[in-house]
């Protein structure tokens, strides 16, 4: 059974899935990743026992196509695939009914802050009506849904474990082993690569409210801000249109207060006989002179 797994054997796969995972986990998009199928060598026993034999069985974990939120359920699909490498055919052993089930127990190692605890071995399970299946036909494995629920922000690595495929009625008795498969000693980093990363992070929806109330604010900020403008464009208007007014005005009544003072020759001699009588003055002056200077003259 898979509780009896050694735990230096876990130890050791989380140790080496938390190295591995130091250079890679922050690389990943929003998105969850989308892998490639990645081989990963199990030694598988039947009921018989034995040594077992080794396959190279192609692993396909796929985590959400979206990126999930704290709190938020992700759903990780993990499908087993064929081997790719010798031997190429994983069969069943004896015939499976058309009544019967094929059970699929398995384990996955979990890790990363955004789960309750850093490192976990979850077990889960699935089963399958595959119909008919004749001996050394292909084995049918179930395709395993591994539910998450994150409680922070970061990074979740999925990293494929042990199984045991059970076969049996549908209903009634128990399905027996027919196989129980692990990963083969030496073989963890090739579980570790095969690891579904997941990037929890804080979704849209929590931005979408947050951009309402700023559409709201806008219109509320835009009459304010433009309520001053027109204020103080009339105050501006008002106090410039009078003083131009004023100013124009004094300009066109300055010549009419110079005609006025003119009129002041009307209350006193007139200027122009001040001036003929200075020059008669002036002249008589000149004359006497004159006849002065020719007495002198006629004398000496």
């Amino acid at each position: 059974m898979l509780t009896s797994k050694a735990r230096h054997r876990l130890a050791l796969k989380a140790s080496g899935l938390a190295v591995a995972g130091a250079g890679i986990f922050w690389v990943v998009p929003a998105v969850a990743q989308a892998m490639a199928l990645k081989p990963v060598t199990y030694t598988c026993t039947t009921a018989a026992g034995g040594t077992g034999t080794d396959y190279k069985f192609e692993m396909d974990l796929q985590g959400p196509l979206t990126t999930p939120t704290p709190s938020s359920t992700a759903v990780v699909t993990w499908k087993i695939a064929q081997p790719a490498a010798s031997p190429t055919s994983f069969t069943a052993p004896s015939a499976i009914a058309a009544t019967d089930r094929v059970v699929i127990q398995a384990t996955v190692i979990v890790t990363g802050t955004p789960n309750p605890s850093p490192t976990e071995t979850r077990s889960v399970g699935a089963s399958m009506t595959p119909g008919t299946i004749t001996p050394n036909a292909t084995m049918p494995i179930p395709q395993v849904l591994i539910s998450l629920t994150p409680k922070a922000t970061g990074v979740i690595a999925v990293m494929p474990d042990d199984f045991v495929l059970q076969v049996g009625p549908i209903s009634g008795t128990a399905p027996s082993p027919w196989y129980t498969c692990k990963v083969k000693a030496g073989s963890e980093a090739e579980a570790t690569a095969a690891a579904a990363l997941i990037t929890v992070a804080t979704g849209t929806p929590t931005t979408t409210p947050t951009g309402t109330p700023t559409s709201t604010s806008t219109p509320t900020t835009t009459p304010t801000s433009s309520s001053p403008k027109p204020t103080k464009t009339h105050t501006v208007t008002v106090t410039k249109t009078p003083t131009a007014t004023k100013t124009t005005t004094k300009s066109s009544k300055t010549p009419k207060a110079g005609a006025d003072t003119g009129g002041g020759g009307g209350m006193g001699p007139d200027g122009r006989m001040v001036v003929l009588t200075g020059s008669l003055l002036i002249l008589a002056a000149g004359v006497g002179g004159l006849v002065l200077r020719r007495r002198t003259i006629t004398r000496g």
